[in-house]
């Protein structure tokens, strides 16, 4: 395949997520037409995907990197997640079961730990604290990477994300001041862990087989 195409391909998916994000314009939070981030992490995505994956794994994989991007983008201005990318991610995620790229039981099992356990804490944390450690928009988005990374990897995002915004929050004390109550959207750490243990279970395939048969 030409290297042309995953370029052309990560350019698309780059500018459709960012042309959403500019037509939802939530909070009013818009990227200029000017800014590229979205286009040049697409093409890199795009890259990666189509030199180690199958075409149609490759789609799903680019499809779901990018609208991640884009959930991260917008909930870190916002601290609100699109729900119009969640349901892209999950006709993504079905498109995956379908084409065998991830079994059924392995998606259901990933969304019971991406979504209902967090819920579940949210849930007996809100009785006994009154304050919600985690949005419903997070919870949805637990859905889509549980669904796409199932439950052995899923649960490693979620101890990676978690470790991720504990340090972010350590270093934005230590700038600015310290505030017990201060919120750090969840999202942009769900992202990055994703993806990282989505590409990290391709170059260390014995690592997650030995976690799996622990």
């Amino acid at each position: 395949m030409s290297i042309l195409v995953p370029i052309f391909v990560g350019i698309v998916a780059g500018f459709a997520t960012k042309s959403i994000i500019n037509w939802l314009s939530i909070d009013g939070f818009k990227l200029k037409k000017n800014n590229y981030f979205l286009e040049l992490t697409s093409i890199f995505g795009s890259l990666w995907a189509f030199n180690h994956l199958a075409n149609i794994e490759a789609l799903i994989f680019l499809g779901i990197y990018t609208i991640l991007i884009g959930i991260a983008l917008v909930d870190y201005r916002t601290f609100q997640i699109p729900l119009v990318f969640i349901l892209v991610g999950i006709v993504l995620s079905i498109a995956g079961v379908i084409f065998n790229n991830v079994f059924l039981v392995s998606a259901l099992w990933g969304v019971f730990v991406g979504a209902i356990i967090p819920l579940t804490i949210m849930g007996i944390l809100w009785i006994i604290t009154k304050r919600q450690g985690m949005g419903f928009g997070d919870i949805q988005l637990g859905i889509v990477l549980g669904a796409w990374l199932g439950p052995m990897r899923m649960a490693l995002t979620l101890f990676s994300a978690s470790v991720l915004s504990l340090l972010a929050w350590i270093v934005v004390s230590l700038v600015k001041d310290f505030d017990k109550n201060r919120a750090m959207p969840m999202a942009p750490f769900l992202a990055v862990a994703g993806i990282g243990v989505y590409i990290g279970s391709f170059y260390y395939p014995e690592f997650f087989h030995l976690l799996i048969i622990q």
